[in-house]
């Protein structure tokens, strides 16, 4: 049977599950793993239109490859060495760097195992095993080169998987950079955490692409100061604004703030001090005898607005220590 030419490349991540366990899995057949059910839950509505789908080590499985090819759909994924009905002896074949080894089977499935030309940081070798309906024993040239100079040669399935499934493996890249998913045995709770994270992700590439030049983890620190460290009561209004909102969060951190005293003005009997409003005494109305507004000579040189701050009233003290200061 010939498949029809591919007309849509589908993507599953190791994530993709948080999403079919949703759906409770419209596949219930029990001889399926749940593993192999989730991609099939997700993939449903696509069966039998001749799309390919690429699957990280977590789903992709002999026994899927062969039923997603029943339905005309084929795939290419990586695929861990121990799964069962993987081929045993390719499994335990040694290569060297840059050499590849195929084994087909009877039933149309071609499974791959690839060493990298570099191995990893640790020394230890980098092999890939690949699972693949859509390719041959091929292998073409890709755009990397060893330490002579030569072209890097790879077998196409694993070119088509990097340029395909890349980007999904990139994403799952940045958000395990900052892992906030714990361990819970209310799943709803990873789902959240898991869309919420990919939002910022979504986020902050669509600052890049405007412009922006911050890393995803300053992205995410500045979302989090502008949604949660305001103090209610205080005024919004202002140049400040920006300022005020990371004081937030640099001011509750209980390190290295100190009151310090401003530098004076001119010299000699022109001399005078410079004064800055007192934050606390502002936010909370408080003015002077004659109606003025509090003024202080010292300021927190590690907030990052420098707030003028009373030390004789107790300001420095509630505004490092309180949430919100304005009471």
């Amino acid at each position: 049977m010939r498949l029809q030419e591919t007309k849509v490349n589908i993507y599953i991540s190791h994530a993709g599950n948080l999403f079919a366990y949703v759906h409770f899995c419209y596949f219930t057949d029990p001889e399926l793993l749940t593993s192999e059910r989730i991609p099939l839950t997700l993939i449903q509505p696509y069966l039998n239109k001749g799309h390919r789908l690429f699957l990280d080590n977590f789903y992709t499985s002999p026994k899927l490859a062969v039923y997603l090819l029943e339905k005309q759909t084929t795939l290419v994924g990586t695929v861990r060495a121990t799964r069962r009905e993987f081929p045993a002896e390719l499994a335990r074949v040694d290569i060297q760097r840059g050499e590849t080894k195929f084994s087909l089977s009877d039933a149309g499935v071609l499974a791959v195992k690839y060493r990298a030309q570099q191995d990893k940081a640790n020394k230890k070798p980098k092999i890939v095993h690949l699972l693949t309906t859509a390719h041959g024993n091929d292998i073409a040239a890709s755009n990397k080169k060893d330490k002579d100079g030569n072209v890097v040669l790879k077998p196409t399935c694993v070119l088509d998987y990097n340029k395909c499934m890349g980007g999904v493996d990139l994403m799952d890249q940045h958000l395990d950079s900052m892992f906030v998913i714990r361990k819970s045995y209310k799943w709803y709770k990873k789902i959240f955490f898991r869309l919420i994270m990919q939002t910022l992700l979504n986020s902050h590439n669509i600052m890049q692409l405007q412009g922006g030049k911050h890393d995803f983890l300053k992205f995410v620190h500045d979302v989090i100061t502008q949604l949660l460290t305001f103090a209610p009561r205080l005024n919004r209004s202002g140049s400040c604004h920006a300022a005020k909102g990371l004081d937030s969060v640099a001011r509750l951190t209980g390190r290295n703030h100190f009151p310090s005293k401003r530098l004076y003005d001119g010299n000699g009997n022109d001399r005078t001090s410079r004064t800055k409003k007192c934050r606390v005494c502002t936010a909370r109305g408080r003015r002077t005898l004659k109606g003025a507004t509090v003024a202080t000579t010292w300021v927190c040189e590690t907030c990052p607005s420098v707030p003028g701050l009373c030390v004789e009233a107790g300001c420095f003290r509630d505004y490092h220590t309180k949430f919100d200061y304005t009471k």
